[in-house]
């Protein structure tokens, strides 16, 4: 197999784990808006297909370094897929934190303006984590700044719940609920970083150059 081929079936993986991670973080968002525990479960079913198409693409990079010399420009390439699986793969830790949410509170009073906020939250990460994932498919920095910038809706929707929180403290009917869904809104926010990550290895991808979105 010659080294091209090796990297592109690098890349071949890459998005095939991005389809799946993909996959996996709408079932776990509608699982929690719908209360579903059934698509929890599937949802969480799903992440050794993800783990282990992340272990595939670590596995073969370190064969792909070990056996090849490679120029400046494959590096780039084959480094930032390794980056990108990392991110995907902890995007589709998310997932599962919110199928374990939904299997939390489930049977559970919760508030629902911090239920609806994090629902919302999950359709922007997973909005842009398809986008980032095709800017860097297609080679496009002006789509994966543009994706970036949409990271400011969840630090939004994120700081209003910070505001909002406090006054349901207070109400112990509605105190598990809130506590889970508040910790589940974190980890949505560091989501959208992830995808803010990819982003930046689709600009150092095109230009050689890193950039902090």
């Amino acid at each position: 197999m010659s080294l091209q081929d090796k990297i592109d079936n690098l890349e071949t993986d890459l998005h095939l784990m991005g389809r799946l991670v993909l996959d996996s973080l709408v079932d776990g968002v509608r699982a929690l808006e719908d209360k579903d525990v059934n698509r929890a479960i599937e949802t969480i079913e799903k992440d050794d297909e993800i783990d282990n198409s992340y272990l595939k693409i670590d596995e073969d990079w370190i064969e792909l370094m070990a056996t090849e010399q490679l120029v400046a420009t494959d590096l780039r390439l084959s480094t930032s897929i390794l980056q990108a699986s990392l991110h995907l793969e902890r995007l589709g830790d998310l997932a599962v934190y919110l199928g374990k949410t939904t299997q939390e509170i489930f049977d559970s009073p919760v508030p629902e303006s911090i239920h609806a906020t994090v629902v919302e939250m999950g359709d922007i990460v997973i909005d842009m984590a398809s986008s980032a994932m095709e800017s860097l498919k297609t080679r496009d920095k002006d789509l994966a700044l543009v994706t970036s910038e949409k990271d400011s809706q969840v630090n939004r929707l994120y700081n209003s719940m910070l505001e909002e929180a406090p006054k349901i403290v207070g109400n112990e009917d509605l105190y598990y609920g809130l506590f889970r869904l508040v910790t589940c809104m974190r980890t949505l926010e560091r989501g959208g970083d992830h995808a803010v990550d990819i982003c930046e290895l689709t600009h150092f991808l095109v230009t050689g150059e890193f950039k902090e979105f």
